[in-house]
């Protein structure tokens, strides 16, 4: 009986997020051309073609293809319930232990990064979002990446200011000596499903409150890729958090060991100059021999 009532509340809970997440991605805004820069790339092809679907964009807006109007026209049919429920199915083959709430958060993230990259991928749970973001970072290039990232953490993190401003960073002004300690305290329970266990720690920099510690970082291990690492977390999270939310920011991954330290209240160093950025590709990168985007500059970054 105690555990048929209990499955009777998991269901009732799983059904609430599920509804709770369609109201929000229903009324979630596209990008417009004027907050968004334009530019344009060619298709290059992708290293799984065959488990990824694509949707055909051919105007480029902010970095990354406007939606085409037949996208558009199967977005406005409604909210894929079924499709939720196959992307919140628990991968067996990962060695992360994934919660309810986990496979919730990373079917709502991924369905958001379909959303705006028009790339789906047949594999399930993080293996998926692997191959969706493998395959968005060699037909874009770096701008392209951190800026459509930032517009997904602008959706998620702007609708919550006025309680940030009021709590943790005024509106222009320095934030609140505490706040380093307390995003520390709680990213931790919103960031475990997409980069694992983490952990509250003193800064490397100034021993101080405010750091967090990834001891493995399933994002980095499972793509073993600098550019994925880079440029769709680590450029785009301290961008965000410091000219989004007026909070800086650091991540320094450990390419070695697979570890991640941040440090909230601390500015970064420009990638160029940072010394946690090896050159080249890391040992084993799946996308190594892939064809090389090019920066804005039209010099080679892998």
């Amino acid at each position: 009986m105690i555990r048929q009532a209990s499955l009777g509340r998991k269901r009732w809970l799983y059904l609430i997020m599920i509804a709770a997440f369609s109201c929000v991605l229903c009324i979630l805004p596209s990008p417009t051309a004027s907050s968004l820069g334009t530019r344009s790339f060619a298709h290059r092809g992708s290293p799984r073609g065959a488990g990824v679907q694509r949707v055909d964009r051919t105007t480029s807006l902010g970095g990354y293809r406007k939606r085409s109007g037949a996208l558009r026209a199967q977005e406005s049919t409604g909210f894929d319930t079924e499709e939720f429920q196959r992307l919140m199915e628990k991968d067996t083959s990962t060695e992360f232990s994934e919660s309810l709430y986990d496979r919730f958060c990373l079917a709502a993230f991924r369905t958001m990064v379909r959303k705006e990259s028009g790339i789906k991928s047949d594999l399930p749970g993080y293996k998926g979002l692997m191959e969706e973001s493998r395959d968005f970072m060699i037909n874009a290039g770096q701008s392209e990446q951190k800026k459509m990232v930032v517009y997904l953490m602008s959706l998620i993190f702007d609708p919550l200011k006025p309680i940030w401003e009021f709590l943790l960073v005024p509106k222009g002004k320095d934030p609140y000596p505490w706040t380093p300690t307390i995003m520390s305290i709680f990213t931790p329970f919103f960031m475990n499903f997409l980069v694992g266990p983490s952990k509250p720690n003193r800064r490397p920099e100034d021993g101080m409150p405010g750091g967090m510690l990834i001891e493995k970082c399933r994002w980095l291990e499972e793509a073993n890729c600098k550019g994925m690492c880079v440029n769709q977390c680590k450029l785009p999270g301290q961008e965000y958090f410091y000219e989004g939310l007026g909070l800086p920011f650091t991540m320094k991954p450990n390419f070695t060991d697979k570890s991640c330290q941040w440090s909230f209240g601390k500015h970064p160093l420009p990638v160029e100059e940072d010394p946690d950025v090896p050159k080249g590709c890391l040992k084993g990168c799946p996308t190594k021999l892939q064809p090389v985007y090019t920066t804005d500059d039209g010099k080679n970054w892998i």
